[in-house]
């Protein structure tokens, strides 16, 4: 089942014009995450309330490393100023300061039950100090390359380490002797991290290989290929049932060693990740990256939601008080996370579950069958035996690698070009119906200004209907007035006697309209004389 997760908050983590958050580190008795940055400096948040710390803990070069101690009271870091420094988070003062190596120093971690410090280091060695006695205690030499990162196992008896040379050595602790040499990576090793149990090593190179390793067999057990790039940063759950993955591709991907699968997976930033892991009980998780940015992702369980209360009975049963959200979180995440409620309903990220065509992965168990040992063979011939079947198992494993890294390529060239293919006929699907739409819109137009024009027609037609009879009236109107016009000129011509002097000439006289005495009317007409 995929878990979800949902961005909290985003830290500013370094002020440099290049470069950006190059480690962190969480104390969850204090609830604070530190950051060490491309600009010199170590900047600490107090997860309560978000705010920054002013500790003025600094290197004069890049902090490529911290962590804190085993009571949480002092924090260590390395940079590329050669130095491990320790500082004591009470006083804000610099306990400490270590300046064995001569080159600038990648990793650093804590050794609980010695108070020891180890550290990695680009001039191929690793050392290990004593917090108590203030002194360096031992160098381990073996790396042909630089050291790139370091482990100490939860009991404090093994040291892991990865470099450049694409080999992760195992040490042990108190006589300070390489027990397991692994040289199985194609390419250089940037993380080795130790399981909770101590059982399994994880490590992961710049081919984006991450492979889990027994520490009783000293045999590869599983490998895991799903970043494009390399993989700088891994992390265990609390319970070991899940380890999380940062790469150079900006993705976090969280990995169940359970069931073999991908859980989750989402683009965390615009950036490489140099830096994950999980904190406060597998809930939240915290990365970096070169973006120069500090994010926290909450798990989607632990936000805490209201109970929902039924329409009917909350109009008509008794109002009860709206119970506390009860959370383990800091504060401060909770209080982000509540804050952005409204925003958890949209979709932040793409999982594998929505987006699981471009979610190219493979997830290897590997068995090895070793030789039955003869009991004619010596101790010695018996151990140079094993070793050199290890050797051949840990090559063919290579080689198998190499295929599957090959195929997950192709696939996700296949599916990329699939995934561009759609698109484009997405596009020209889409193209077409807007294509569509407009001529349907033009048609439309063509129609609405033809039936614009026809009613224009009508329109003039009407117009025309309608005057025509007001010109007729008018003619009407023209041909009476010159018809009264010619009357009274005929009036006004006519003498006295009551005859016109242009129809005396003609023998004719005209005759007024009159009434008789019956009351019949008579017209006017002309007569003879």
């Amino acid at each position: 089942m995929n878990q979800s997760w949902y961005p909290a908050h985003t830290f500013n983590g370094d002020s440099s014009w290049f470069g950006g958050v190059r480690s962190l580190s969480i104390n969850p008795s204090r609830q604070i995450i530190a950051c060490g940055s491309d600009d010199n400096t170590i900047r600490l948040w107090d997860l309560n309330n978000g705010q920054l710390l002013t500790y003025p803990f600094e290197h004069t070069k890049s902090v490529r490393s911290i962590t804190f101690t085993r009571k949480g009271n002092g924090l260590i870091s390395g940079g590329d100023d050669a130095t491990i420094r320790v500082w004591d988070l009470r006083t804000s003062q610099e306990l400490l300061t270590f300046n064995t190596h001569s080159q600038p120093v990648t990793a650093v971690a804590v050794v609980p039950i010695y108070d020891f410090v180890v550290s990695g280091s680009d001039d191929y060695t690793v050392k290990i100090f004593s917090l108590k006695e203030r002194k360096e205690i031992q160098t381990l030499r073996g790396h042909s390359n630089y050291v790139q990162s370091v482990s100490v196992s939860p009991d404090g008896s093994l040291i892991a380490s990865g470099g450049c040379d694409q080999k992760v050595k195992i040490w042990r602790t108190n006589i300070h002797d390489e027990i397991f040499s692994f040289s199985t990576h194609s390419k250089d090793v940037r993380v080795v991290v130790f399981s909770p149990d101590g059982k399994i090593l994880a490590s992961s190179d710049d081919n984006g290989d991450i492979i889990l390793w027994d520490m009783q067999t000293g045999l590869s057990k599983c490998t895991i290929q799903g970043h494009s790039s390399s993989v700088r940063s891994l992390g265990f759950s609390s319970n070991g049932e899940f380890l999380v993955s940062g790469g150079d591709d900006g993705y976090v991907k969280i990995w169940n060693l359970t069931t073999g699968t991908l859980d989750s997976s989402f683009c965390a930033h615009s950036a490489g990740v140099s830096s994950v892991a999980f904190c406060f009980n597998n809930q939240v998780l915290v990365s970096s990256s070169w973006d120069k940015t500090v994010k926290l992702w909450v798990l989607e369980t632990a936000i805490p939601k209201p109970s929902k209360i039924g329409f009917f009975k909350g109009l008509f049963g008794k109002k009860q008080p709206e119970p506390e959200l009860v959370s383990s979180l800091p504060n401060f995440i909770l209080q982000q996370v509540q804050g952005n409620s409204e925003k958890l309903n949209e979709s932040m990220f793409s999982s594998v579950g929505a987006n699981f065509e471009t979610e190219v992965y493979s997830f290897c168990w590997e068995t090895s069958q070793p030789p039955v040992k003869n009991p004619q063979l010596g101790l010695e011939d018996w151990e140079r035996l094993l070793r050199d079947w290890k050797r051949q198992e840990e090559e063919r494993k290579k080689e198998q690698r190499a295929k599957e890294r090959l195929r997950l390529r192709e696939q996700r060239l296949r599916l990329e070009k699939q995934k561009e293919e759609r698109l484009n006929t997405e596009q020209q699907l889409q193209a077409e119906k807007l294509r569509q739409e407009q001529r349907q819109q033009e048609k439309k137009l063509k129609q609405v200004n033809q039936l614009g024009a026809v009613i224009e027609l009508l329109n003039t037609s009407l117009t025309q209907q309608e005057e025509k009879p007001k010109q007729v009236n008018q003619d009407r109107t023209t041909n009476n007035y010159r018809d009264n016009s010619t009357s009274n000129q005929q009036r006004t011509t006519t003498n006295f006697w009551g005859s016109n002097s242009s129809s005396n000439s003609s023998g004719k006289v005209y005759v007024q309209g009159y009434r008789r005495k019956d009351g019949t009317h008579v017209e006017r007409h002309w007569r003879k004389k």
